[in-house]
């Protein structure tokens, strides 16, 4: 009999078990100009993960209601993100420093 099957992304299980709940956290390089890292999660880092998603939660519901009112601020405001490099590139560098602060026992991956 052979193993459990391989994930189609051909990462190995390094793939189905990095996240926020397990015991590692992987960046990519959308959001962090380090990436890929590797985070070990300790209950320090977890917590503030956790912290960072109901942060996430709350700006999205808010930004869902003024696109709701205040609609064509909205257009512009998706405009400037999508077609902005230089205020993409200051987000990403302020989440590259976010990550920096976690605790190090963080490894970079190969």
């Amino acid at each position: 009999m052979t193993g459990p099957p391989t994930p189609a992304s051909g990462r190995g299980a390094e793939a189905d078990s990095a996240g926020i709940d397990s015991g590692v956290f992987v960046t990519k390089r959308w959001f962090d100009d380090k990436a890929p890292r590797t985070i070990r999660m300790n209950f320090a880092n977890r917590a503030r993960l956790l912290n960072l998603r109901w942060v996430a939660a709350i700006a999205i519901a808010l930004l869902v209601v003024l696109s709701f009112w205040f609609w064509p601020l909205a257009i512009l405001v998706v405009a400037a993100l999508a077609f902005g490099p230089k205020l993409r590139a200051q987000l990403r560098a302020a989440s590259t420093s976010w990550f920096d602060g976690f605790d190090q026992t963080s490894h970079r991956s190969p």
